[in-house]
């Protein structure tokens, strides 16, 4: 367990600064970021580390499911720490974001398992994906639902995302789980399509 928190659900006003406000009833707050595309909107989404262990932890236990500016946040310990760009945040600069992953294949994709490892039924296809959804973002969305394995977002030869892409999760029953929670949900200004990839 880290210091740092993943928080999602965000309206689009909440700043780095309201987030900060928030999130102090948990504990000293050391920074906050509100994750933001490359127009400076908002992606719904945000980072807090907190000067102890102990205020992240109550941040997950208290805070989840407390409203800022009219929408139910979630929090969750922060699994990508220290590896995430792009962003609006306060009382210190954003760490520097990492050089994207070379793919031979024609699409975005990280993190992947072998192929023989797969579980049948784990891999789902999502669709009406935003333009500006990264392999990344997509992996720390569906992280809140289950163990993501593996993540891709579809990319055509002039190198423009096709709007679709693939997770792979752990378990049939946690991409089970994802189908129930996310198809239909909102992600980035987009409800997503979230179905069995039937190719798989």
């Amino acid at each position: 367990m880290s210091n740092r928190v993943y928080v999602g659900n965000l309206a689009w006003g909440v700043s780095w600064q309201d987030l900060k406000d928030h999130m102090r009833e948990a504990g000293e707050v050391q920074y906050s970021k509100v994750l933001t595309d490359r127009d400076g909107r908002s992606k719904g989404c945000g980072i807090v580390e907190f000067s102890t262990v102990e205020g992240a932890q109550d941040a997950i236990e208290k805070l989840t499911d407390t409203e800022l500016k009219g929408r139910k946040i979630f929090v969750r310990e922060d699994r990508e720490d220290g590896k995430r760009g792009g962003g609006a945040g306060g009382d210190r600069p954003p760490r520097e974001p990492r050089a994207p992953r070379a793919d031979p294949t024609p699409a975005e994709g990280g993190d992947s398992a072998p192929a023989s490892d797969k579980v049948e039924g784990s891999q789902l296809f999502i669709g009406n994906l935003s333009w500006d959804t990264t392999w990344q973002e997509l992996k720390e969305h569906f992280n809140t639902v289950g163990d993501v394995q593996y993540s891709n977002v579809a990319v055509g030869r002039d190198g423009r995302k096709k709007g679709f892409g693939f997770i792979r999760f752990a378990t049939a029953e946690e991409a089970s789980t994802a189908i129930e929670k996310m198809n239909g949900v909102e992600f980035m200004g987009r409800p997503l399509e979230v179905r069995l990839d039937n190719k798989a």
